[in-house]
């Protein structure tokens, strides 16, 4: 089914408007303080408005006990949140953003602070996902109704709007990456001056929002090599090409990685050395090895990234019900049998069009991500699924053509299925305990990929407002089943 360009247009601003009205919902009902690491955020852009300065990381910025105490009272009015601090070794840019609207709701109740300062968050929010969008339509040009699914999952995944309804810098920094991402996935006959420049500035401004940035500067890399080998360019451009881009860069980031040299020493420009010494108290990989074990810690990773990747909320307090999560695990499961058979086909050489850049940039951004959050793991015990946001373009992407492949070649999967179902009836039958309610996911599971397919034949524009409808239904049951009821002092 053809779409003009108009309709496109209006899929997008219908896609938009969706998350703003879902993610406002989330920041003037999320309790205060109920995001992972808000009042060290908070604390940060206060800083910045009321002294005019960047604030120094000193030891006891980080109260272990007082914040466990404050996360056991669920941040009740009584606990005040002024010694919580640690998050004031962050590159600044977002902050300073941030400080503007703080000195904009000067005079206003802490409350009335907060929130306006997650409403800019959830702005810059809205303008990651209008950019996620035009990616996925430049990626699926012949596949409209897959690139607004995209978009829709983007805008509905309850722990992202969680996340971009906070005080933090997650959605500016996904709005840079994803800028950045919407530059170099159009191929490039040749690199001019402006475009090195451009690129360059929005790599430094990225990296002055969240060091998490690097994956952008991986995926840049791997782009334009791409392009050196394609266009049959000389080792000399692309040295002369990567040089100057990540000169700029460097020039853009410099007065702050100075500035924290002669703060915190020439042997510490990102202030991480300072860090891991003001967090003292913080679970390690090590000391939970010690106690645990390696396979606890492998399961605890596994479980509770993919959990908090949908939504455990507050400061990973409060998760969903495990049968929840056993539906989220299905549809995950449904995707990667999907491409698993795409795969086998052949799919994999004509996933989209300009192939094989294409797949090798989403390819680098999703697994740059994921290195960067296994790296990050070897000293912290921090399995949480935000950290993976940064490449939620390439995995939502993943999640829905594999979901679309499901449906596309339904005997494979169906024979899956039904391979599944007998193996979990024989199961069930020797222990003398049928497991009726994973019985009928199965069952519900073929007969949607039977619909899906009927409908995406014959009313895809159906089967989009179908799913988002679903998504939207299961961000608002998130916001009142369990973030407000869970997370309220």
């Amino acid at each position: 089914m053809a779409v003009s360009a108009s309709l496109r247009r209006w899929l997008g601003v219908a896609i938009v408007t969706l998350y703003l009205l879902l993610a406002t919902l989330y920041a003037l009902q999320t309790p205060p303080w109920q995001a992972p690491d808000e009042p060290a955020h908070y604390n940060y852009a206060r800083h910045i408005a009321e002294m005019g300065r960047l604030p120094i990381l000193e030891p006891g910025d980080y109260p272990a006990a007082y914040l466990e105490a404050c996360k056991a009272a669920r941040f009740a009015p009584s606990f005040s949140i002024d010694r919580i601090k640690y998050e004031s070794h962050q590159p600044p840019l977002y902050y300073t953003l941030a400080s503007l609207v703080y000195r904009a709701a000067s005079g206003q109740p802490i409350g009335v602070r907060l929130r306006a300062m997650r409403l800019l968050s959830v702005l810059l929010g809205a303008a990651a996902l209008a950019l996620i969008y035009a990616c996925a339509c430049r990626l699926l040009p012949e596949r409209p109704w897959l690139a607004a699914a995209v978009g829709l999952v983007c805008a509905t995944l309850p722990m992202h709007l969680t996340m971009t309804a906070a005080v933090n810098s997650d959605a500016l920094a996904e709005l840079l990456i994803v800028l950045i991402g919407f530059l170099v996935l159009r191929r490039r006959d040749d690199y001019s001056l402006r475009y090195r420049l451009l690129l360059g500035l929005l790599l430094g401004l990225a990296f002055l929002t969240k060091m998490q940035t690097y994956t952008a500067f991986g995926f840049c890399a791997v782009a334009l090599l791409c392009d050196a080998r394609d266009q049959k360019r000389p080792w000399s451009w692309l040295l002369r090409n990567g040089v100057t881009i990540l000169a700029i860069a460097v020039l853009v980031a410099a007065p702050w990685i100075w500035r924290n040299m002669q703060v915190y020493g020439w042997n510490d420009p990102l202030a991480m050395i300072r860090h891991d010494q003001v967090v003292q108290g913080q679970l390690t990989t090590s000391a939970f090895l010690a106690q645990y074990g390696l396979a606890a810690l492998l399961r605890g990773l596994l479980q509770t990234t993919f959990h908090s990747f949908w939504g455990q909320f507050g400061w990973m307090a409060a998760p969903m019900h495990p049968r929840v999560y056993q539906v989220l695990g299905g549809v995950s499961g449904l995707s990667l049998a999907g491409l698993i058979v795409w795969l086998w086909r052949g799919g994999w050489r004509n996933p989209w069009s300009d192939a094989r850049r294409e797949s090798l940039i989403l390819l680098a951004w999703v697994a740059i991500t994921a290195a960067g959050y296994l790296w990050w793991n070897l000293s912290y015990v921090q399995h949480q699924g935000r950290y993976l946001f940064p490449a939620l373009l390439p995995i939502a992407l993943g999640l829905m053509l594999g979901l679309d492949q499901a449906a596309q070649n339904l005997k494979p999967v169906l024979a899956s299925l039904a391979v599944v179902a007998v193996l979990l009836l024989a199961v069930g039958l020797f222990r003398g305990d049928l497991p009726g309610f994973t019985l009928a996911l199965v069952v519900i599971a073929g007969g949607g990929l039977v619909a899906a397919r009927w409908l995406g034949q014959r009313r895809p524009e159906l089967l989009l407002a179908l799913t988002g409808a679903g998504m939207t239904a299961f961000a608002a049951f998130c916001l009142w089943g369990y973030v407000v009821p869970f997370l309220t002092p």
